[in-house]
């Protein structure tokens, strides 16, 4: 079995773990949902993941920093307002499919799961350093303080996990109504 093979496998497991996370409760998954799902053997599945813990771990690694790239900017753009990285966020993670339902049980679970801890404190230091960094590149091009951005950064994190918990909780959002509602530009 090539490793592109394998990772194709695993991919399609971790695809069937997220839709099946859709619809029922972190809690209440099991591998024979997941198996289902996937439409494969147990022995396959098994055999790219030994435990539930593996594979839930690893989808939460892939949800909660899922679309990283859309916080990336090539040198050849102009930098992007904290309002405007922000929405690109937001959007590509509604347009990619991330349930925000999914997400908010991972931060629930990292409460008290010191594995799903690390995983989720990392991946949102992730994003707070690409939050940051576009700040930084903005706040250059406007001519103001670069030594702010890691405030900035924060409160454009700080957004984002409320917009997430509200779609969750609530139902789908209006974006540019809840960025209206606050200012990210101050800097």
């Amino acid at each position: 079995m090539s490793d592109a093979y394998r990772q194709a496998r695993r991919d399609e497991i971790v695809a069937a773990a997220l839709r099946v996370l859709r619809r029922r409760a972190l809690n209440d998954l099991t591998m024979a949902d997941i198996i289902e799902e996937a439409g494969l053997s147990a022995g396959s599945v098994y055999s790219h993941f030994a435990r539930k813990d593996e594979l839930i771990e690893l989808v939460a690694a892939e949800v909660i920093g899922k679309r990283l790239s859309l916080l990336a900017m090539p040198d050849d753009e102009p930098a992007r307002s904290p309002r405007e990285v922000v929405r690109r966020w937001l959007v590509g993670l509604e347009q990619a499919g991330i349930p925000f339902a999914t997400v908010v049980q991972f931060w629930g679970e990292a409460a008290f799961d010191p594995t799903m801890r690390e995983i989720v404190q990392r991946r949102m230091s992730d994003i707070e350093r690409a939050f940051a960094a576009a700040a930084e590149r903005w706040l250059i091009a406007e001519g103001r303080e670069p030594a702010t951005a890691p405030t900035t950064a924060l409160a454009m994190l700080t957004f984002c996990q409320g917009y997430i918990v509200r779609s969750a909780v609530l139902g789908a959002q209006d974006v540019d109504a809840s960025l209206a509602a606050i200012d990210l530009s101050r800097g």
